[in-house]
Protein backbone atom coordinates (compact mmCIF):
# COMPACT_ATOMS: atom_id res chain seq x y z
CA UNK A 1 0.00 0.00 0.00
CA UNK A 2 1.29 3.50 -0.85
CA UNK A 3 2.41 5.73 1.64
CA UNK A 4 -0.18 8.83 1.72
CA UNK A 5 0.96 12.62 2.23
CA UNK A 6 -1.87 15.66 2.37
CA UNK A 7 -0.13 18.67 0.88
CA UNK A 8 -1.45 21.69 2.32
CA UNK A 9 -1.42 25.06 0.29
CA UNK A 10 -3.23 27.39 -1.34
CA UNK A 11 -1.86 28.03 -4.40
CA UNK A 12 -2.92 25.80 -7.19
CA UNK A 13 -0.05 25.43 -9.17
CA UNK A 14 2.14 24.83 -6.27
CA UNK A 15 -0.39 22.16 -5.53
CA UNK A 16 -0.32 20.15 -8.88
CA UNK A 17 3.42 20.45 -9.37
CA UNK A 18 4.10 18.63 -6.21
CA UNK A 19 0.96 16.18 -6.35
CA UNK A 20 2.44 15.03 -9.87
CA UNK A 21 6.42 14.89 -8.04
CA UNK A 22 5.26 12.96 -5.38
CA UNK A 23 2.37 10.62 -7.02
CA UNK A 24 5.57 9.92 -9.63
CA UNK A 25 7.68 8.99 -6.58
CA UNK A 26 4.81 6.32 -5.75
CA UNK A 27 3.25 8.46 -3.09
CA UNK A 28 -0.83 8.40 -3.02
CA UNK A 29 -1.57 12.64 -2.69
CA UNK A 30 -4.13 14.12 -1.01
CA UNK A 31 -4.83 17.82 -0.82
CA UNK A 32 -6.44 21.10 1.24
CA UNK A 33 -6.31 24.46 0.40
CA UNK A 34 -5.75 26.07 3.84
CA UNK A 35 -4.70 25.54 6.74
CA UNK A 36 -7.87 25.02 8.68
CA UNK A 37 -8.83 22.86 5.88
CA UNK A 38 -6.01 20.84 5.83
CA UNK A 39 -6.58 19.89 9.82
CA UNK A 40 -9.83 18.44 8.56
CA UNK A 41 -8.29 16.35 6.29
CA UNK A 42 -5.80 15.01 8.37
CA UNK A 43 -7.89 13.70 10.85
CA UNK A 44 -10.31 11.96 7.64
CA UNK A 45 -7.29 11.30 5.69
CA UNK A 46 -5.02 10.00 8.38
CA UNK A 47 -2.19 10.43 6.20
CA UNK A 48 1.66 9.59 6.88
CA UNK A 49 3.66 12.59 6.36
CA UNK A 50 2.11 16.19 6.02
CA UNK A 51 3.76 18.48 3.75
CA UNK A 52 2.21 22.73 4.43
CA UNK A 53 3.37 26.00 3.31
CA UNK A 54 4.34 28.11 5.34
CA UNK A 55 2.58 31.16 4.35
CA UNK A 56 0.01 32.27 6.91
CA UNK A 57 -3.72 32.11 6.20
CA UNK A 58 -5.96 32.69 8.37
CA UNK A 59 -3.86 30.56 10.48
CA UNK A 60 -0.51 31.42 11.34
CA UNK A 61 2.10 28.55 10.62
CA UNK A 62 2.59 27.95 14.55
CA UNK A 63 -0.89 27.85 15.35
CA UNK A 64 -1.04 25.25 12.61
CA UNK A 65 1.41 23.16 13.83
CA UNK A 66 -0.49 23.67 17.58
CA UNK A 67 -3.48 22.55 16.51
CA UNK A 68 -2.10 19.39 15.41
CA UNK A 69 0.16 18.55 18.34
CA UNK A 70 -3.28 19.46 20.68
CA UNK A 71 -5.32 16.86 18.60
CA UNK A 72 -4.41 13.30 19.87
CA UNK A 73 -5.36 12.19 16.19
CA UNK A 74 -2.38 14.18 14.87
CA UNK A 75 -0.03 14.63 17.63
CA UNK A 76 2.11 11.68 15.74
CA UNK A 77 1.75 12.96 12.48
CA UNK A 78 5.67 14.11 11.17
CA UNK A 79 4.34 17.89 9.58
CA UNK A 80 7.47 19.51 7.23
CA UNK A 81 6.68 23.27 6.59
CA UNK A 82 7.81 24.62 3.31
CA UNK A 83 9.16 28.30 3.66
CA UNK A 84 10.19 30.70 1.24
CA UNK A 85 13.81 32.05 1.25
CA UNK A 86 16.21 31.28 4.58
CA UNK A 87 14.67 32.86 7.65
CA UNK A 88 17.13 31.30 10.44
CA UNK A 89 14.76 32.75 13.25
CA UNK A 90 11.35 31.87 11.60
CA UNK A 91 13.20 28.11 10.57
CA UNK A 92 13.21 28.07 14.61
CA UNK A 93 9.99 29.25 15.60
CA UNK A 94 8.62 26.52 13.17
CA UNK A 95 10.86 23.77 14.35
CA UNK A 96 10.11 24.81 18.64
CA UNK A 97 6.20 24.87 17.03
CA UNK A 98 6.47 20.76 16.34
CA UNK A 99 7.42 20.82 12.51
CA UNK A 100 9.61 17.71 12.15
CA UNK A 101 11.35 20.06 9.57
CA UNK A 102 11.54 23.50 7.37
CA UNK A 103 12.60 22.78 3.77
CA UNK A 104 12.44 25.27 1.11
CA UNK A 105 9.92 25.97 -0.61
CA UNK A 106 9.21 24.93 -3.59
CA UNK A 107 11.20 22.20 -2.47
CA UNK A 108 14.49 20.07 -4.55
CA UNK A 109 12.48 16.74 -5.13
CA UNK A 110 15.18 14.70 -4.18
CA UNK A 111 15.66 16.69 -1.09
CA UNK A 112 12.11 15.95 -0.07
CA UNK A 113 12.15 11.99 -0.81
CA UNK A 114 15.28 11.79 1.15
CA UNK A 115 13.28 13.95 4.16
CA UNK A 116 10.23 11.61 3.82
CA UNK A 117 12.31 8.67 3.86
CA UNK A 118 13.82 9.08 7.00
CA UNK A 119 10.70 9.78 8.61
CA UNK A 120 8.92 6.91 7.48
CA UNK A 121 11.96 4.48 8.48
CA UNK A 122 11.46 6.33 12.51
CA UNK A 123 8.01 6.30 11.96
CA UNK A 124 7.57 2.38 11.32
CA UNK A 125 11.00 1.47 13.78
CA UNK A 126 8.77 3.16 16.45
CA UNK A 127 5.21 1.88 15.33
CA UNK A 128 7.26 -1.71 15.54
CA UNK A 129 8.01 -1.02 19.14
CA UNK A 130 4.60 0.32 20.27
CA UNK A 131 3.06 -3.21 18.58
CA UNK A 132 5.38 -5.23 20.52
CA UNK A 133 4.68 -2.98 23.79
CA UNK A 134 0.85 -3.53 23.38
CA UNK A 135 0.97 -7.10 23.05
CA UNK A 136 3.58 -7.37 26.04
CA UNK A 137 0.77 -5.62 27.85
CA UNK A 138 -1.96 -7.45 26.61
CA UNK A 139 0.09 -10.31 28.03
CA UNK A 140 -0.61 -8.80 31.20
CA UNK A 141 3.61 -8.22 31.72
CA UNK A 142 4.21 -4.90 33.93
CA UNK A 143 6.10 -2.31 32.47
CA UNK A 144 10.00 -1.85 32.81
CA UNK A 145 10.72 0.97 35.96
CA UNK A 146 12.12 4.40 33.91
CA UNK A 147 15.04 4.61 36.56
CA UNK A 148 16.51 7.51 37.04
CA UNK A 149 16.88 10.53 34.27
CA UNK A 150 20.38 10.56 33.56
CA UNK A 151 21.90 13.43 30.84
CA UNK A 152 21.99 12.66 27.52
CA UNK A 153 25.47 11.65 26.06
CA UNK A 154 26.01 13.63 23.12
CA UNK A 155 29.39 13.09 21.05
CA UNK A 156 30.51 16.00 18.42
CA UNK A 157 32.79 15.21 15.60
CA UNK A 158 34.37 17.03 13.38
CA UNK A 159 37.87 16.84 10.45
CA UNK A 160 39.06 20.28 12.75
CA UNK A 161 39.27 19.35 16.63
CA UNK A 162 39.43 22.86 17.41
CA UNK A 163 35.83 23.32 16.07
CA UNK A 164 34.72 20.47 17.72
CA UNK A 165 35.62 21.55 20.79
CA UNK A 166 33.92 25.22 19.90
CA UNK A 167 30.67 23.91 18.76
CA UNK A 168 30.49 21.62 22.18
CA UNK A 169 31.22 24.86 24.28
CA UNK A 170 28.72 26.82 22.62
CA UNK A 171 25.98 24.04 22.80
CA UNK A 172 27.01 23.47 26.67
CA UNK A 173 23.83 25.27 27.63
CA UNK A 174 21.97 22.65 26.05
CA UNK A 175 19.24 20.93 29.15
CA UNK A 176 19.98 17.54 29.98
CA UNK A 177 22.43 16.84 27.41
CA UNK A 178 26.17 15.61 28.37
CA UNK A 179 27.87 17.47 25.15
CA UNK A 180 31.92 16.40 24.50
CA UNK A 181 33.91 16.24 21.01
CA UNK A 182 35.26 12.72 20.26
CA UNK A 183 37.55 11.83 17.40
CA UNK A 184 36.10 10.18 14.66
CA UNK A 185 38.30 6.74 15.51
CA UNK A 186 37.37 6.80 19.08
CA UNK A 187 33.28 6.84 17.92
CA UNK A 188 33.23 3.02 16.93
CA UNK A 189 36.08 1.69 19.70
CA UNK A 190 34.06 -0.20 21.96
CA UNK A 191 36.53 0.05 24.83
CA UNK A 192 35.65 4.38 25.01
CA UNK A 193 32.60 3.43 27.96
CA UNK A 194 29.13 3.91 27.69
CA UNK A 195 27.71 4.53 23.72
CA UNK A 196 26.14 7.85 23.23
CA UNK A 197 22.97 9.32 22.34
CA UNK A 198 23.57 11.49 20.15
CA UNK A 199 25.74 12.09 17.56
CA UNK A 200 27.04 15.30 15.70
CA UNK A 201 28.76 14.40 12.34
CA UNK A 202 30.32 17.84 10.39
CA UNK A 203 29.70 16.60 6.48
CA UNK A 204 31.75 19.06 4.26
CA UNK A 205 30.95 19.63 0.74
CA UNK A 206 34.60 19.87 -0.50
CA UNK A 207 35.32 16.42 0.82
CA UNK A 208 32.41 14.46 1.41
CA UNK A 209 32.81 11.24 1.91
CA UNK A 210 34.66 10.71 5.06
CA UNK A 211 31.68 12.41 6.88
CA UNK A 212 28.99 10.54 4.83
CA UNK A 213 30.78 7.06 5.20
CA UNK A 214 31.31 7.87 9.16
CA UNK A 215 27.54 8.36 9.27
CA UNK A 216 26.76 5.13 7.31
CA UNK A 217 29.16 2.79 10.17
CA UNK A 218 27.52 4.68 12.57
CA UNK A 219 24.12 3.30 11.83
CA UNK A 220 25.18 -0.15 11.03
CA UNK A 221 27.12 -0.21 14.05
CA UNK A 222 25.75 -2.08 17.12
CA UNK A 223 27.37 0.21 19.40
CA UNK A 224 25.70 3.69 17.87
CA UNK A 225 22.54 2.28 15.40
CA UNK A 226 19.85 2.84 18.04
CA UNK A 227 21.71 6.82 18.41
CA UNK A 228 20.48 9.67 16.77
CA UNK A 229 22.35 11.01 13.89
CA UNK A 230 22.50 14.42 13.14
CA UNK A 231 24.88 15.66 10.24
CA UNK A 232 26.02 19.26 9.47
CA UNK A 233 26.36 20.81 6.02
CA UNK A 234 29.26 23.17 5.79
CA UNK A 235 27.17 24.54 2.94
CA UNK A 236 23.76 23.69 1.49
CA UNK A 237 24.65 21.11 -1.27
CA UNK A 238 20.83 19.23 -2.46
CA UNK A 239 22.60 15.76 -3.48
CA UNK A 240 25.29 15.98 0.15
CA UNK A 241 21.50 16.50 1.38
CA UNK A 242 19.79 13.46 0.27
CA UNK A 243 23.58 11.68 1.13
CA UNK A 244 23.49 12.39 4.30
CA UNK A 245 19.36 11.05 4.72
CA UNK A 246 20.27 7.88 2.91
CA UNK A 247 23.06 7.12 4.91
CA UNK A 248 21.52 6.97 7.99
CA UNK A 249 21.23 10.42 9.47
CA UNK A 250 17.94 11.61 11.46
CA UNK A 251 18.31 15.14 11.03
CA UNK A 252 20.61 17.40 8.92
CA UNK A 253 21.30 20.93 9.10
CA UNK A 254 21.60 22.39 5.96
CA UNK A 255 23.33 25.80 6.42
CA UNK A 256 25.94 24.97 8.59
CA UNK A 257 26.31 25.28 12.46
CA UNK A 258 23.57 26.76 14.32
CA UNK A 259 23.62 26.35 17.90
CA UNK A 260 19.91 26.93 18.50
CA UNK A 261 18.78 24.94 16.04
CA UNK A 262 21.54 21.91 17.16
CA UNK A 263 20.54 22.41 20.31
CA UNK A 264 17.00 22.12 19.62
CA UNK A 265 17.45 18.74 17.53
CA UNK A 266 19.64 17.10 19.70
CA UNK A 267 17.31 17.48 22.51
CA UNK A 268 14.64 15.93 20.83
CA UNK A 269 16.75 12.95 19.44
CA UNK A 270 17.77 12.16 22.97
CA UNK A 271 14.37 12.53 23.91
CA UNK A 272 13.38 10.19 20.98
CA UNK A 273 16.80 7.64 21.76
CA UNK A 274 15.60 7.24 25.87
CA UNK A 275 12.21 6.29 25.08
CA UNK A 276 12.67 4.03 22.64
CA UNK A 277 15.65 2.26 24.85
CA UNK A 278 12.71 2.34 27.76
CA UNK A 279 10.27 0.42 25.28
CA UNK A 280 13.43 -2.20 23.98
CA UNK A 281 14.16 -2.43 28.03
CA UNK A 282 10.18 -3.30 28.56
CA UNK A 283 10.26 -5.87 25.67
CA UNK A 284 12.84 -7.74 26.95
CA UNK A 285 11.71 -7.44 29.81
CA UNK A 286 8.51 -9.07 28.72
CA UNK A 287 10.23 -11.57 26.60
CA UNK A 288 12.22 -12.76 29.47
CA UNK A 289 9.23 -13.11 31.52
CA UNK A 290 7.87 -15.38 29.18
CA UNK A 291 10.46 -18.04 29.92
CA UNK A 292 11.50 -17.64 32.96
CA UNK A 293 9.52 -19.04 36.25
CA UNK A 294 8.64 -16.06 38.63
CA UNK A 295 9.56 -17.51 41.40
CA UNK A 296 12.93 -19.24 40.74
CA UNK A 297 14.29 -17.21 37.72
CA UNK A 298 14.95 -20.46 36.22
CA UNK A 299 13.07 -20.97 32.65
CA UNK A 300 10.02 -22.54 32.77
CA UNK A 301 8.50 -25.60 31.42
CA UNK A 302 7.86 -23.81 27.63
CA UNK A 303 11.49 -22.83 27.09
CA UNK A 304 12.56 -25.78 28.90
CA UNK A 305 11.07 -28.06 25.61
CA UNK A 306 11.96 -25.78 22.94
CA UNK A 307 15.41 -25.96 24.16
CA UNK A 308 15.28 -29.65 24.55
CA UNK A 309 14.20 -30.48 20.88
CA UNK A 310 17.14 -27.78 19.76
CA UNK A 311 19.87 -29.54 21.96
CA UNK A 312 18.57 -33.56 21.14
CA UNK A 313 19.17 -32.10 17.31
CA UNK A 314 22.62 -30.77 17.58
CA UNK A 315 23.63 -33.35 19.72
CA UNK A 316 22.09 -35.77 17.20
CA UNK A 317 24.23 -33.71 13.71
CA UNK A 318 27.29 -34.36 16.04
CA UNK A 319 27.45 -37.41 17.00
CA UNK A 320 26.95 -36.74 20.87
CA UNK A 321 25.00 -38.02 23.38
CA UNK A 322 22.33 -35.81 25.22
CA UNK A 323 21.14 -36.84 29.00
CA UNK A 324 18.03 -35.71 30.46
CA UNK A 325 17.07 -35.42 34.37
CA UNK A 326 13.87 -34.64 35.98
CA UNK A 327 14.46 -34.13 39.93
CA UNK A 328 11.34 -34.06 42.34
CA UNK A 329 11.71 -32.77 46.37
CA UNK A 330 10.59 -35.30 48.35
CA UNK A 331 7.50 -35.03 50.35
CA UNK A 332 7.22 -31.33 49.46
CA UNK A 333 3.57 -31.11 50.54
CA UNK A 334 4.78 -32.01 54.47
CA UNK A 335 7.20 -28.49 54.05
CA UNK A 336 4.47 -26.30 53.17
CA UNK A 337 1.87 -28.07 55.60
CA UNK A 338 4.26 -27.53 58.48
CA UNK A 339 6.15 -24.86 57.86
CA UNK A 340 3.63 -22.50 55.57
CA UNK A 341 3.96 -21.72 51.40
CA UNK A 342 6.52 -19.58 52.53
CA UNK A 343 9.07 -21.66 53.80
CA UNK A 344 8.13 -23.84 50.70
CA UNK A 345 8.64 -21.14 48.51
CA UNK A 346 11.91 -20.45 50.23
CA UNK A 347 13.07 -24.48 49.99
CA UNK A 348 12.68 -23.93 45.86
CA UNK A 349 14.50 -21.19 45.80
CA UNK A 350 17.36 -22.36 47.70
CA UNK A 351 17.59 -25.47 45.47
CA UNK A 352 17.38 -24.01 42.39
CA UNK A 353 20.77 -22.01 43.57
CA UNK A 354 22.10 -25.12 44.66
CA UNK A 355 21.13 -27.37 41.61
CA UNK A 356 22.69 -24.06 39.70
CA UNK A 357 25.88 -23.54 41.03
CA UNK A 358 26.57 -27.45 40.69
CA UNK A 359 26.11 -28.10 36.98
CA UNK A 360 27.90 -26.94 34.17
CA UNK A 361 27.73 -23.38 32.30
CA UNK A 362 26.35 -25.65 29.30
CA UNK A 363 23.27 -27.36 31.16
CA UNK A 364 20.11 -26.36 31.23
CA UNK A 365 18.11 -26.13 34.51
CA UNK A 366 14.32 -25.20 34.60
CA UNK A 367 11.28 -25.27 36.74
CA UNK A 368 8.65 -27.28 34.98
CA UNK A 369 6.41 -27.71 37.85
CA UNK A 370 5.12 -27.07 41.71
CA UNK A 371 8.42 -29.16 42.89
CA UNK A 372 9.77 -30.45 39.93
CA UNK A 373 12.67 -29.81 37.97
CA UNK A 374 14.40 -30.70 34.43
CA UNK A 375 17.95 -30.79 33.73
CA UNK A 376 19.42 -30.91 30.02
CA UNK A 377 22.96 -32.02 29.83
CA UNK A 378 24.35 -31.63 26.23
CA UNK A 379 27.32 -34.08 25.30
CA UNK A 380 26.65 -36.46 28.39
CA UNK A 381 27.13 -39.97 28.16
CA UNK A 382 25.38 -42.73 30.39
CA UNK A 383 27.89 -43.40 32.66
CA UNK A 384 28.72 -39.17 33.22
CA UNK A 385 24.68 -38.77 33.38
CA UNK A 386 24.47 -41.15 36.54
CA UNK A 387 27.66 -39.60 38.21
CA UNK A 388 25.94 -36.29 37.77
CA UNK A 389 22.74 -37.38 38.95
CA UNK A 390 24.23 -39.00 42.24
CA UNK A 391 26.36 -35.87 42.98
CA UNK A 392 23.26 -33.37 42.98
CA UNK A 393 21.54 -36.00 45.12
CA UNK A 394 24.27 -36.43 47.62
CA UNK A 395 24.60 -32.11 48.04
CA UNK A 396 21.12 -32.09 48.54
CA UNK A 397 21.11 -34.86 50.87
CA UNK A 398 24.01 -33.07 53.46
CA UNK A 399 22.70 -29.55 52.94
CA UNK A 400 20.97 -27.71 55.62
CA UNK A 401 17.77 -25.43 54.15
CA UNK A 402 17.23 -22.06 56.35
CA UNK A 403 13.53 -21.62 55.63
CA UNK A 404 12.29 -19.53 58.18
CA UNK A 405 14.01 -16.73 60.74
CA UNK A 406 14.36 -18.97 63.77
CA UNK A 407 12.97 -21.97 62.56
CA UNK A 408 15.60 -25.37 62.51
CA UNK A 409 17.19 -26.12 59.76
CA UNK A 410 15.13 -28.63 57.58
CA UNK A 411 16.39 -31.77 55.93
CA UNK A 412 15.03 -31.78 52.24
CA UNK A 413 16.21 -34.70 49.76
CA UNK A 414 15.08 -35.15 46.21
CA UNK A 415 14.74 -38.21 43.48
CA UNK A 416 16.49 -37.95 39.77
CA UNK A 417 15.18 -39.95 37.17
CA UNK A 418 17.54 -40.09 34.39
CA UNK A 419 17.53 -40.84 30.45
CA UNK A 420 19.85 -40.68 27.86
CA UNK A 421 19.71 -40.24 24.46
CA UNK A 422 22.75 -41.50 22.00
CA UNK A 423 23.34 -40.70 18.87
CA UNK A 424 21.52 -42.52 15.66
CA UNK A 425 23.12 -41.74 12.30
CA UNK A 426 20.87 -40.51 9.85
CA UNK A 427 18.28 -38.88 12.38
CA UNK A 428 16.07 -36.27 10.36
CA UNK A 429 15.86 -32.89 12.04
CA UNK A 430 11.76 -33.47 12.17
CA UNK A 431 12.04 -36.50 14.24
CA UNK A 432 14.47 -35.25 17.01
CA UNK A 433 10.87 -33.52 18.77
CA UNK A 434 9.64 -36.63 19.55
CA UNK A 435 13.15 -37.94 20.81
CA UNK A 436 12.56 -34.98 23.01
CA UNK A 437 9.16 -35.83 24.40
CA UNK A 438 10.28 -39.59 24.56
CA UNK A 439 13.20 -38.56 26.57
CA UNK A 440 11.63 -36.38 28.86
CA UNK A 441 9.05 -39.83 29.18
CA UNK A 442 11.96 -42.13 29.77
CA UNK A 443 13.20 -39.71 32.37
CA UNK A 444 9.88 -39.30 34.48
CA UNK A 445 9.06 -43.04 34.45
CA UNK A 446 12.98 -43.45 35.71
CA UNK A 447 11.75 -40.69 38.39
CA UNK A 448 8.56 -42.97 39.30
CA UNK A 449 10.52 -45.82 40.09
CA UNK A 450 13.13 -44.15 42.51
CA UNK A 451 9.97 -42.94 44.48
CA UNK A 452 8.78 -45.94 44.55
CA UNK A 453 11.45 -47.65 45.73
CA UNK A 454 12.07 -45.53 49.15
CA UNK A 455 12.53 -41.89 47.41
CA UNK A 456 16.14 -39.51 47.70
CA UNK A 457 17.85 -42.06 44.84
CA UNK A 458 18.35 -41.94 41.30
CA UNK A 459 17.18 -44.36 38.93
CA UNK A 460 18.63 -44.80 35.45
CA UNK A 461 16.32 -45.10 32.39
CA UNK A 462 17.26 -48.23 30.02
CA UNK A 463 20.43 -47.05 27.43
CA UNK A 464 19.14 -46.21 24.24
CA UNK A 465 20.86 -48.44 21.30
CA UNK A 466 23.31 -46.05 19.35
Amino acid sequence: MPRKVLIVEDIATNRIVLNVKLSAAGYEVVQATSAEAGLSVAVSEQPDIVLASARPDKMSPEQFLRAFSENPKLAKLPVIMLMEGYNPAARLKLLKAGAADVMSHPPKIAALLARFRSILRSHDSREDALLTERMSQSLGFSEAPSGFITPARVSVTSSAPTRAKAWCAALSKTPDCLIQPCEESRLLDERTGQSPDVLVIEVQADAPEAGLCLLADLRAHPRTRDAGLIAVLDRPVETLYCDAMDRGADDVLPHGFCPVELGLRIKQLATRKKRNDHRRAYMHEGLRAAVTDPLTGLYNRRFASLKLAQTVADCEATGQSCAVMVIDVDHFKRVNDILGHAAGDAALVELSALLQHNLRPEDLLARIGGEEFLVVMPGTHHSRAQEAANRLRELVDAHPFRLATNAPLQHITISIGVAVQEPRPHMQRAETADLADALIARADTALYRSKRHGRNQVTMSARTAA
